[in-house]
Protein backbone atom coordinates (compact mmCIF):
# COMPACT_ATOMS: atom_id res chain seq x y z
CA UNK A 1 0.00 0.00 0.00
CA UNK A 2 1.48 2.86 -1.24
CA UNK A 3 1.66 5.98 1.36
CA UNK A 4 2.49 9.80 0.31
CA UNK A 5 2.99 12.57 3.06
CA UNK A 6 2.25 9.65 5.82
CA UNK A 7 4.53 8.66 8.28
CA UNK A 8 3.42 5.46 10.56
CA UNK A 9 5.14 5.91 13.36
CA UNK A 10 3.84 9.55 13.91
CA UNK A 11 0.58 8.49 13.68
CA UNK A 12 0.63 5.32 15.66
CA UNK A 13 2.47 6.67 18.49
CA UNK A 14 -0.10 9.41 20.13
CA UNK A 15 -3.02 7.46 19.16
CA UNK A 16 -5.08 5.28 21.67
CA UNK A 17 -5.18 2.74 19.06
CA UNK A 18 -1.76 2.10 19.18
CA UNK A 19 -2.40 0.78 23.21
CA UNK A 20 -3.58 -2.17 20.65
CA UNK A 21 -0.16 -2.52 19.59
CA UNK A 22 3.87 -3.36 20.26
CA UNK A 23 6.27 -1.38 18.60
CA UNK A 24 9.50 -3.04 18.57
CA UNK A 25 11.34 -0.49 16.46
CA UNK A 26 10.53 2.58 14.99
CA UNK A 27 8.23 1.63 11.34
CA UNK A 28 7.21 -1.38 12.96
CA UNK A 29 3.70 -2.15 14.50
CA UNK A 30 2.59 -5.23 15.50
CA UNK A 31 -0.86 -5.96 16.88
CA UNK A 32 -1.15 -7.76 20.25
CA UNK A 33 -4.93 -7.39 20.80
CA UNK A 34 -8.51 -6.73 19.33
CA UNK A 35 -9.18 -7.44 16.08
CA UNK A 36 -6.41 -9.40 14.33
CA UNK A 37 -4.79 -9.20 17.75
CA UNK A 38 -1.23 -11.27 17.68
CA UNK A 39 -1.44 -11.91 13.73
CA UNK A 40 -1.09 -8.64 12.01
CA UNK A 41 2.59 -6.54 11.76
CA UNK A 42 2.45 -3.55 10.02
CA UNK A 43 5.75 -2.12 8.63
CA UNK A 44 6.84 1.58 6.57
CA UNK A 45 9.83 1.95 4.87
CA UNK A 46 9.60 4.87 2.47
CA UNK A 47 6.24 5.59 1.37
CA UNK A 48 5.02 1.60 1.71
CA UNK A 49 2.83 0.31 4.08
CA UNK A 50 3.14 -3.71 4.10
CA UNK A 51 0.48 -5.45 6.37
CA UNK A 52 1.51 -8.85 6.79
CA UNK A 53 -1.66 -11.25 8.42
CA UNK A 54 -1.63 -14.78 9.76
CA UNK A 55 -4.82 -15.65 10.16
CA UNK A 56 -7.29 -15.69 7.17
CA UNK A 57 -9.31 -12.59 5.88
CA UNK A 58 -10.42 -11.39 2.96
CA UNK A 59 -8.34 -8.67 0.78
CA UNK A 60 -11.31 -5.79 1.01
CA UNK A 61 -12.01 -6.76 5.09
CA UNK A 62 -8.09 -6.37 5.78
CA UNK A 63 -7.76 -3.09 3.43
CA UNK A 64 -10.59 -1.36 5.36
CA UNK A 65 -9.08 -2.26 8.93
CA UNK A 66 -5.96 -1.15 7.74
CA UNK A 67 -7.45 2.42 6.41
CA UNK A 68 -8.83 3.25 9.84
CA UNK A 69 -5.84 1.66 12.02
CA UNK A 70 -3.15 3.77 10.27
CA UNK A 71 -5.14 6.47 9.86
CA UNK A 72 -4.97 6.44 6.26
CA UNK A 73 -9.39 6.95 6.09
CA UNK A 74 -8.32 10.59 6.83
CA UNK A 75 -7.81 13.15 3.88
CA UNK A 76 -4.41 14.51 3.54
CA UNK A 77 -5.15 17.50 5.92
CA UNK A 78 -2.20 19.42 3.96
CA UNK A 79 -5.11 19.77 1.27
CA UNK A 80 -7.43 21.52 4.21
CA UNK A 81 -4.75 23.63 5.30
CA UNK A 82 -6.22 26.71 3.12
CA UNK A 83 -9.43 26.52 5.00
CA UNK A 84 -8.01 27.29 8.26
CA UNK A 85 -8.32 30.52 9.32
CA UNK A 86 -5.35 33.04 10.59
CA UNK A 87 -3.65 32.66 13.22
CA UNK A 88 -4.50 29.00 13.28
CA UNK A 89 -3.05 28.51 9.33
CA UNK A 90 0.00 29.47 10.06
CA UNK A 91 0.58 27.05 13.33
CA UNK A 92 -0.48 24.65 11.51
CA UNK A 93 1.47 25.03 8.32
CA UNK A 94 4.51 25.15 11.05
CA UNK A 95 3.68 21.97 13.02
CA UNK A 96 3.13 20.46 10.01
CA UNK A 97 6.50 20.62 8.96
CA UNK A 98 7.76 19.51 11.86
CA UNK A 99 5.59 16.44 12.30
CA UNK A 100 5.03 15.31 8.57
CA UNK A 101 2.97 12.82 7.64
CA UNK A 102 0.56 12.65 10.95
CA UNK A 103 -3.22 11.08 10.47
CA UNK A 104 -5.50 10.17 12.49
CA UNK A 105 -6.05 6.29 13.46
CA UNK A 106 -9.31 4.72 14.64
CA UNK A 107 -10.56 1.38 15.55
CA UNK A 108 -14.29 1.59 16.17
CA UNK A 109 -13.68 -2.58 16.02
CA UNK A 110 -11.55 -2.42 18.94
CA UNK A 111 -14.17 0.28 20.91
CA UNK A 112 -14.19 -1.68 24.13
CA UNK A 113 -10.53 -2.06 24.27
CA UNK A 114 -10.15 2.05 23.48
CA UNK A 115 -12.10 2.76 26.20
CA UNK A 116 -9.69 1.30 28.56
CA UNK A 117 -6.83 2.70 27.57
CA UNK A 118 -8.75 5.97 27.31
CA UNK A 119 -9.68 5.89 30.82
CA UNK A 120 -6.35 4.70 32.32
CA UNK A 121 -4.90 7.96 30.64
CA UNK A 122 -6.42 10.20 32.77
CA UNK A 123 -3.33 12.19 34.51
CA UNK A 124 -1.20 9.26 33.52
CA UNK A 125 1.67 9.63 31.01
CA UNK A 126 0.58 7.49 27.42
CA UNK A 127 3.95 5.57 27.46
CA UNK A 128 3.23 4.05 30.82
CA UNK A 129 -1.02 3.19 29.75
CA UNK A 130 0.67 1.58 27.24
CA UNK A 131 2.83 -0.70 29.50
CA UNK A 132 -0.64 -1.15 31.42
CA UNK A 133 -2.57 -1.85 28.94
CA UNK A 134 0.31 -4.69 27.72
CA UNK A 135 0.07 -6.27 30.78
CA UNK A 136 -3.85 -6.87 30.89
CA UNK A 137 -3.67 -7.64 27.32
CA UNK A 138 -1.45 -10.54 27.95
CA UNK A 139 -3.85 -11.88 31.06
CA UNK A 140 -7.24 -10.70 29.77
CA UNK A 141 -7.55 -9.93 25.96
CA UNK A 142 -10.39 -8.47 25.63
CA UNK A 143 -12.51 -9.69 28.48
CA UNK A 144 -12.53 -6.95 30.23
CA UNK A 145 -16.43 -8.31 32.11
CA UNK A 146 -13.61 -10.00 33.98
CA UNK A 147 -11.15 -7.06 34.74
CA UNK A 148 -13.90 -5.46 36.25
CA UNK A 149 -14.93 -8.78 38.25
CA UNK A 150 -11.47 -8.66 39.73
CA UNK A 151 -10.64 -7.95 43.47
CA UNK A 152 -8.21 -4.92 44.52
CA UNK A 153 -5.29 -7.60 45.87
CA UNK A 154 -5.62 -8.95 42.15
CA UNK A 155 -5.71 -5.71 40.36
CA UNK A 156 -2.52 -4.31 42.25
CA UNK A 157 -0.70 -7.45 40.19
CA UNK A 158 -1.02 -5.33 37.33
CA UNK A 159 -0.44 -1.60 38.75
CA UNK A 160 -1.23 -0.39 41.88
CA UNK A 161 -1.87 3.38 40.24
CA UNK A 162 -5.29 4.58 40.86
CA UNK A 163 -5.99 5.17 37.48
CA UNK A 164 -6.51 1.13 37.00
CA UNK A 165 -9.37 1.58 39.64
CA UNK A 166 -11.13 4.30 38.72
CA UNK A 167 -11.31 2.71 34.95
CA UNK A 168 -12.77 -0.78 36.87
CA UNK A 169 -15.17 1.91 38.30
CA UNK A 170 -16.87 3.39 35.21
CA UNK A 171 -16.51 -0.07 33.10
CA UNK A 172 -18.78 -1.73 36.06
CA UNK A 173 -20.93 1.63 35.88
CA UNK A 174 -21.58 1.22 32.26
CA UNK A 175 -22.25 -2.71 32.74
CA UNK A 176 -24.87 -1.98 35.39
CA UNK A 177 -26.10 0.44 33.07
CA UNK A 178 -26.22 -0.89 29.57
CA UNK A 179 -25.96 -4.38 30.44
CA UNK A 180 -22.68 -5.26 28.52
CA UNK A 181 -19.54 -3.89 26.81
CA UNK A 182 -20.71 -5.38 23.75
CA UNK A 183 -24.85 -3.42 24.31
CA UNK A 184 -22.74 -0.18 25.07
CA UNK A 185 -20.31 -0.42 22.07
CA UNK A 186 -23.30 -0.92 19.79
CA UNK A 187 -25.67 1.96 21.57
CA UNK A 188 -22.97 3.99 20.97
CA UNK A 189 -21.77 3.01 17.49
CA UNK A 190 -25.83 3.47 16.11
CA UNK A 191 -25.62 7.42 17.18
CA UNK A 192 -24.07 9.99 15.55
CA UNK A 193 -20.72 11.36 17.23
CA UNK A 194 -22.04 14.35 19.11
CA UNK A 195 -25.16 12.46 20.79
CA UNK A 196 -22.44 9.65 21.10
CA UNK A 197 -20.60 11.97 23.36
CA UNK A 198 -23.66 13.03 25.31
CA UNK A 199 -23.82 9.36 26.14
CA UNK A 200 -20.50 9.13 27.29
CA UNK A 201 -20.66 12.40 29.73
CA UNK A 202 -23.76 10.80 31.06
CA UNK A 203 -21.31 8.13 32.67
CA UNK A 204 -19.43 8.80 36.17
CA UNK A 205 -16.27 9.20 35.76
CA UNK A 206 -16.13 9.86 32.02
CA UNK A 207 -15.28 13.92 31.78
CA UNK A 208 -15.12 16.22 28.52
CA UNK A 209 -11.70 15.32 27.79
CA UNK A 210 -12.00 11.70 28.31
CA UNK A 211 -15.17 11.89 25.78
CA UNK A 212 -13.80 13.38 23.25
CA UNK A 213 -10.85 11.14 23.12
CA UNK A 214 -13.13 7.88 23.19
CA UNK A 215 -15.15 9.57 20.07
CA UNK A 216 -12.12 10.63 18.41
CA UNK A 217 -10.28 7.23 18.22
CA UNK A 218 -13.45 4.95 17.42
CA UNK A 219 -15.39 7.25 14.88
CA UNK A 220 -14.74 9.14 11.77
CA UNK A 221 -14.98 12.47 13.68
CA UNK A 222 -11.94 14.50 13.29
CA UNK A 223 -13.73 17.69 14.34
CA UNK A 224 -13.59 16.68 17.77
CA UNK A 225 -10.77 18.09 19.68
CA UNK A 226 -9.90 16.69 23.81
CA UNK A 227 -8.26 19.66 25.29
CA UNK A 228 -5.88 17.77 27.42
CA UNK A 229 -2.45 20.38 28.77
CA UNK A 230 -0.29 20.09 25.71
CA UNK A 231 -3.36 21.21 23.56
CA UNK A 232 -4.28 23.95 26.05
CA UNK A 233 -0.74 24.81 26.55
CA UNK A 234 0.20 25.22 22.79
CA UNK A 235 -2.94 27.64 22.46
CA UNK A 236 -1.71 29.72 25.22
CA UNK A 237 1.54 30.52 24.31
CA UNK A 238 0.97 30.81 21.20
CA UNK A 239 -1.38 33.14 21.88
CA UNK A 240 -4.04 32.03 19.38
CA UNK A 241 -7.18 32.10 21.65
CA UNK A 242 -7.67 34.85 24.02
CA UNK A 243 -8.88 33.94 27.78
CA UNK A 244 -10.24 30.84 26.63
CA UNK A 245 -12.11 28.25 29.37
CA UNK A 246 -11.90 24.41 29.16
CA UNK A 247 -14.61 22.61 28.63
CA UNK A 248 -16.90 21.72 31.64
CA UNK A 249 -19.02 18.64 32.02
CA UNK A 250 -22.08 20.29 33.86
CA UNK A 251 -22.71 21.74 30.46
CA UNK A 252 -20.90 19.70 28.14
CA UNK A 253 -23.37 16.69 29.11
CA UNK A 254 -26.81 19.16 28.32
CA UNK A 255 -25.69 21.48 25.24
CA UNK A 256 -23.84 21.25 21.95
CA UNK A 257 -20.81 23.20 21.54
CA UNK A 258 -21.90 24.38 17.53
CA UNK A 259 -24.59 25.93 16.78
CA UNK A 260 -25.97 24.53 13.84
CA UNK A 261 -25.04 21.32 14.81
CA UNK A 262 -27.18 21.66 18.13
CA UNK A 263 -29.90 22.68 15.52
CA UNK A 264 -29.56 19.89 13.75
CA UNK A 265 -30.20 17.20 16.83
CA UNK A 266 -32.68 19.72 18.33
CA UNK A 267 -30.90 20.49 21.32
CA UNK A 268 -29.75 23.89 22.30
CA UNK A 269 -26.38 25.31 22.01
CA UNK A 270 -23.85 25.81 24.94
CA UNK A 271 -24.02 29.18 26.76
CA UNK A 272 -19.87 29.27 26.70
CA UNK A 273 -19.43 28.31 22.95
CA UNK A 274 -18.04 31.65 22.52
CA UNK A 275 -15.15 31.57 25.21
CA UNK A 276 -14.66 27.37 25.56
CA UNK A 277 -11.40 26.38 23.41
CA UNK A 278 -13.51 22.65 22.27
CA UNK A 279 -16.18 24.99 21.33
CA UNK A 280 -13.74 27.60 19.18
CA UNK A 281 -11.53 25.37 17.50
CA UNK A 282 -14.35 22.83 16.52
CA UNK A 283 -16.31 26.01 14.77
CA UNK A 284 -12.84 27.41 13.11
CA UNK A 285 -10.95 24.58 12.47
CA UNK A 286 -13.79 22.05 11.92
CA UNK A 287 -11.91 18.68 10.17
CA UNK A 288 -8.67 19.62 11.24
CA UNK A 289 -9.31 20.30 15.11
CA UNK A 290 -8.75 16.51 16.19
CA UNK A 291 -5.21 16.78 13.71
CA UNK A 292 -4.58 20.21 15.36
CA UNK A 293 -4.95 18.47 19.25
CA UNK A 294 -2.40 15.61 17.67
CA UNK A 295 0.08 17.70 16.58
CA UNK A 296 0.15 19.81 19.72
CA UNK A 297 0.41 16.63 21.69
CA UNK A 298 3.71 15.77 19.69
CA UNK A 299 4.83 19.40 20.52
CA UNK A 300 4.00 19.45 23.87
CA UNK A 301 5.95 15.87 24.22
CA UNK A 302 8.95 17.02 22.51
CA UNK A 303 9.58 20.51 23.52
CA UNK A 304 6.67 22.53 25.39
CA UNK A 305 6.56 21.14 28.28
CA UNK A 306 4.98 22.76 31.45
CA UNK A 307 8.23 22.88 33.43
CA UNK A 308 11.61 24.20 31.28
CA UNK A 309 10.45 23.92 27.88
CA UNK A 310 12.86 23.00 25.53
CA UNK A 311 12.63 27.34 23.78
CA UNK A 312 15.94 27.37 22.84
CA UNK A 313 15.38 24.76 20.27
CA UNK A 314 11.96 24.72 19.43
CA UNK A 315 11.18 24.88 15.64
CA UNK A 316 8.07 27.20 16.19
CA UNK A 317 9.98 29.67 18.95
CA UNK A 318 9.62 32.62 16.52
CA UNK A 319 5.36 32.13 16.61
CA UNK A 320 5.42 32.10 20.28
CA UNK A 321 4.49 35.15 22.77
CA UNK A 322 6.12 33.20 25.87
CA UNK A 323 7.82 35.28 27.38
CA UNK A 324 11.77 34.96 28.07
CA UNK A 325 11.54 31.97 25.75
CA UNK A 326 15.12 30.30 25.81
CA UNK A 327 16.68 31.83 28.60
Amino acid sequence: MKAEDYDLQRSLEPSFVSSLYENPEPGVWVKAAGTLGKTLRLEQRGDKITASCSTRIDEESLKSLLALETGLWYENPLRLLGRAPEPFRGILKALAEVYRGVRIPIAPHDAKYILLSVLLSRRADYRMVRRWCSAIWSKYDGDLEKLASLRPSVLKEITRSYQLFEAVKVIREIIRRFGSLEDWVEGLAAKPPELARLTLLSIEGIGPKLADSIILSISRAPHFAPCDVHLARLVRRMGLIPDFRLPVKSLCARYICVEDLAERYGLRPCPLRGSCLRAILTSRLGMLAGWFQTLAYLHGRSFCGAVKPACDKCPLKELCNLPNKGN
